[in-house]
This record gives C-alpha cells, structure tokens and sequence, in this order.
C-alpha cells in the first residue's frame, strides 16, 4: 500500500512539472511574437515615402530606393513668384506681339532677366507677377546677341530666384523649367539634361555652351526659369528646336550672371577670349597622343595677336592638361577661361607638340561680342 502512494505521489509530481513547463513554454512564446502592423491602404502600402528637403535635394538613391514623388511641389512654390509674364505692344503693330517670360534676380532693385528678343521692338513693356501685381518696365540693356536683356520694375520687397552652378550638372540630371507665358502663371514642366555644350551659333548670335532639355519649352516659355533640385536657376530658357519635338535649349547661369553684370556696368557684353578655335581629338589622334591620355583638344585655329598666339598656341597642337586637370569636354576650356578672366589671373595649359609636351601660360583677354562674332565667321 505504502508501496502504491509512493507511485501515484511520483505520477501526480510529474504532471504537475509538466503542466507547469507547457505553460511557461506558452507564456514566453507568446511575449515573443510581435502582432504585424497592418500596410497602410493606397499606393505606399510597401513602404514610406522619404521626404525631400530643398536644401540638400539630390537624386541619389535613398533609403529603400525611394524619394518623395512631390519633391518638385516646394521647388515649384519656391522659384515660381520670382519667374513673371512680360508683354509689349510692338511698335510696328497695333497689337501686343512681345510676350515671353522672366525671372527677378534681384527682389530689392526690381531686376529682371529675360530673352532680348522678347523685348525687341517693344513699345511698352509690362512685367505681371504670379500674384497679380503689374509694374511698367523699362530696358537697362540688351545683348541680342546673347538673346539677353535685363529690365527694371518698381517695387520692393518683390519675389526674387537663386542662380546655382550649372557645371554640377550631368547628362540625365533632373531639371524644372517654369515659364509665366500669356497670363498662364506657373507653367512647370520637367524633363533631364539632355547634353550640355551645344551650340546654335548663326551670323547674328552667339549662343554657345546652351544646356540641352526635353523639358518642354513651349512659346511664352522664352526667358523662364531652368530649375535644379535643390531650387536653384541654372539657365534662362531661350529657344525650343523648330520642327524637332523634345528637344529645347538653355542659356547656362554663369553666362546669364556675367552678361548681366556687365550690361548693368557698361551697357554692353564683352566676352573671354583666347583667339583660338578648336575641336575634340578623334580616336585616332588620341592613340597617337598616347600617354594615356583619354581626351584632348585639337587646335585648328589661332588668330594673329590674340592671347593664345602670344602664349605660342599653333594649330595642330593637343591640349591635354587644363589648369592640371585631364581635358574633360568642350566645355572644359571655356569655364576656365571665364574663371580666369574674371579673376586675371593666367592659367596652365599642357600641350602634346611633335612628340613632347611642354606648358603654355594663357591669360584671356576680354572683347566685345560684336568683334567675337567677327572672328568666327
């Protein structure tokens, strides 16, 4: 009997030990499972936008490879009020034929930049804000050559836009074009950087390093705004391809910056000039440069008593260190050109010449556009 109780004693332990482990198994499997949260309905069940901030926007990929799909709305209302409608009835008509678009750079004088064609001819000029306002304006210069004019209006405190760097960007960047055509404020279209140096150079103007867009810029569009995604303006629209589709053109910012100043100064556009005339290095020539050199520039032209002839450029050399940096584009050149004329300050040049190389020191001259154009016809 004694024998028996000590059996069922044993047995009822045992189920009581076991219970006690099953419910503690329990107990923490339970604490250890997390309840999902349920995705959120719509589009962004997956995953969360990131929000874009205006100062330090990029395209870069983000976390999770997403950006806000709205990073351009506050650029837009950011850039927008300083970007106007400008009209004029032309004096050769009875009706107001001038009408394009402008930005205000300077909100406290009440500058404004536009394409000089929009100007051209113009009887009365009227400058009509996102907001309503209209100011009567008057022309403080024009380079037609440029397509550029710079107009003042009276009023303080106006809206006004940021020139940004337009060497940032790259094929396939993203740009804004807004344009204020015929009374439409607001005309924003989007689109990326096509090419950047091309040129649309005839007997009367002088547009060079232009940045290519498919943003769309209709007419009416002439004279806005080229926007980056940090809001920042990096041209001034100014022609659209006639009979070709998407493809659309932009004068560069620091071009539109320089000429500004100086048809504020001294009524009148005066470019860098070096005095020579040349082209990107073929395949060919590159593999007979060697050196490793990936890109050159091939000089086939030099006029007499220009800087370059002084610094004993001649046609046939190959340009290929700038200021001691490998030859990047067309491009290259002329930005440093601009940079050292502005600061007058010559700069290094390395050239390829009958199998040695050798440097040069370059120290831009400025000229008048009007003679510019003289040497490159």
């Amino acid at each position: 009997m004694d024998r028996t109780l000590r059996d069922l004693a044993v047995w009822f332990s045992g189920v009581v030990v076991g219970a006690l482990l099953v419910a503690t198994g329990y107990y923490l499997g339970k604490r250890s499972v997390t309840t999902p949260t349920p995705p959120r309905a719509g589009p962004s069940a997956t995953a969360e936008p990131i929000p874009v901030s205006l100062e330090k926007t990029d395209t870069k990929i983000r976390k999770n490879g997403l950006a806000d799909p709205d990073f351009w709305v506050p650029i837009v209302e950011k850039v927008g009020p300083a970007v106007v409608n400008i009209d004029g009835g032309s004096q050769r008509s009875p009706f107001p034929t001038n009408a394009g678009s402008g930005i205000i750079i300077d909100g406290r004088r009440g500058i404004v930049v536009t394409n000089s064609h929009v100007v051209e001819g113009a009887g009365s000029l009227t400058v009509t804000l996102k907001d309503g306002r209209s100011f009567q304006a008057t022309i403080l210069g024009s380079e037609p050559h440029l397509d550029l004019a710079v107009l003042k209006i009276k009023g303080g405190a106006l809206p006004e836009a940021r020139f940004g760097p337009s060497g940032d960007l790259k094929e396939g960047s993203w740009v804004l074009a807004i344009g204020n055509p015929y009374g439409f404020s607001n005309t924003a279209t989007v689109g990326i950087v096509s090419a950047k140096g091309r040129n649309l150079q005839d007997d009367e103007t002088f547009l060079n390093d232009l940045i290519q867009t498919d943003a769309a810029i209709n007419p009416g569009n002439s004279g806005g705004a080229l926007v980056n995604v940090r809001g920042e303006v990096v041209g001034l629209n100014v022609a659209m391809r006639p009979g070709a589709q998407g493809i659309a053109f932009a004068i560069p910012a620091e071009i539109v910056k320089d000429a500004v100043d100086q048809l504020l100064r001294h009524q009148e556009v005066r470019q860098p000039f070096l005095g020579i005339q040349y082209d990107m290095a073929s395949a060919d020539e590159i593999s007979q440069i060697g050196m490793g050199v990936q890109k050159a520039l091939k000089v086939v032209g030099v006029a007499e008593s220009t800087p370059a002839e002084k610094a004993g450029l001649t046609v046939g050399d190959f340009i290929i260190t700038i200021n001691g940096q490998p030859v990047r584009d067309l491009q290259h050149l002329r930005q440093v050109v601009r940079e050292s004329a502005k600061n007058r300050t010559p700069f290094p040049v390395t050239i390829y010449r009958n199998g040695q190389t050798r440097t040069l020191y370059l120290q831009p001259a400025y000229i008048a556009l009007s003679r510019l154009m003289k040497f490159n016809r």
